[in-house]
C-alpha cells in the first residue's frame, strides 16, 4: 500500500517505455529487449561516441551496433480506473439504519475525489439473481452520481456474481490498456446466499472469487455496512481473500473514506 498526500486536481504520472505519453529522455537497451520505440536521436549519438572512442569515425559511415540501440522513455498521467461494487440487496434496506443510505454516502465521497483525480467510474451493482453492471468505465462522475441514486433494492444477494462481473470489468479495461490502475471499491452487509454453481457453499465461491481477483493484483477496499450488533467475520474473510484493506461503514466519515483510497490507489 503507497502512502502519502493526496492532493485535489493533481494527477499522477508514470514513466514508460510503449508508443504513448511525451518522450522525455531515451535509455539502453537491454539484451534480448522487444517492443520499444526507438530513440533515433541518441541512438545515432550513441554510435558516434562510440566510434570517436575506439579512433573509426573519420572517413566512416553511420554504423550502428546492437550496444548503440536507445528506447525513447515517456511520461504520460496514470489512467485509474475505480469500480464499486455495491451490494442492493434487501439487506441493505432493512432496519432504521439504512446499510443502503450508508454505502451510497461512501460512494459519493469516493466520486468526488475520483472526479479531483481525473479517474474513471464503473458501477456494479447485485440484487436478486445476478449482478448488473450499471455503469461502464467513465469520466462522467454526474452519470455515476445519477446512476447510484436509481439503484434499486431488493431480493437475495448474488455477491460471487457481483465480483465476477466487476472482476471481467477490470479485465476488458486491461485488454485496451494495459497501463490502468485498477481499484475494486467492494461495500456489502456480507449476507451471500446465491452462488454461481450448483451444490457449493456460497461463502467458500465467493472467497475462491476473491483470491484469484489479489492473484490479477487488483488493489481493493471493502467497506461493511453489517449492523455492529450483529456484524460476523464475513467481510473481513473476504477482504482477507482480495488482499484488500477491511472498513466498516460506522467508523469511517469522509475523510476517513477519501484517504482509504488515496493510500490504495
Amino acid at each position: 500500500m503507497r502512502t502519502g498526500g493526496c492532493l485535489p486536481g493533481r494527477q499522477q504520472k508514470s514513466y514508460t517505455t510503449s508508443r504513448s505519453g511525451r518522450y522525455v529522455y531515451a535509455a539502453p537497451v537491454k539484451k534480448g529487449e522487444k517492443n520499444f520505440d526507438i530513440a533515433v536521436d541518441a541512438t545515432l549519438r550513441a554510435s558516434v561516441l562510440r566510434r570517436a572512442q575506439t579512433g573509426h569515425i573519420e572517413g566512416n559511415p553511420v554504423s550502428i551496433s546492437p550496444s548503440d540501440f536507445r528506447k525513447k522513455v515517456r511520461l504520460r498521467p496514470e489512467n485509474n480506473l475505480v469500480i464499486f461494487v455495491v451490494d442492493a440487496s434487501e439487506s441493505m434496506g432493512e432496519g432504521t439504519f439504512s446499510r443502503m443510505a450508508a454505502a451510497k454516502g461512501a460512494v459519493l465521497a469516493m466520486l468526488s475525489r475520483a472526479y479531483q483525480k481525473r479517474d474513471r467510474v464503473g458501477l456494479v451493482s447485485f440484487r436478486d439473481e445476478q449482478a448488473d453492471v450499471l455503469l461502464y468505465p467513465t469520466n462522467s462522475i454526474l452519470l455515476a452520481k445519477e446512476r447510484l441514486r436509481r439503484l434499486p433494492i431488493g431480493g437475495a444477494t448474488p455477491f460471487a456474481d457481483g465480483l465476477m462481473t466487476a472482476w471481467s470489468l477490470v479485465k476488458t479495461e486491461r485488454t485496451k490498456n494495459q497501463g490502468i490502475k485498477p481499484l475494486l471499491v467492494v461495500i456489502s452487509d456480507g449476507e451471500a446466499n446465491v452462488s454461481l454453481q450448483r451444490r457449493v457453499n456460497v461463502m467458500d465461491e465467493l472467497l475462491s472469487i476473491a483470491g484469484k481477483i489479489q492473484e490479477d493484483n487488483i488493489p481493493s477496499i471493502v467497506i461493511d455496512t453489517q449492523r455492529l450488533a450483529k456484524r460476523t467475520d464475513d467481510m473481513r474473510r473476504i477482504a482477507l481473500s482480495l488482499g484488500g484493506n477491511y472498513y466498516h461503514v460506522d467508523r469511517m466519515k469522509a475523510q476517513n473514506i477519501l484517504a482509504a483510497i488515496c493510500n490504495t490507489n
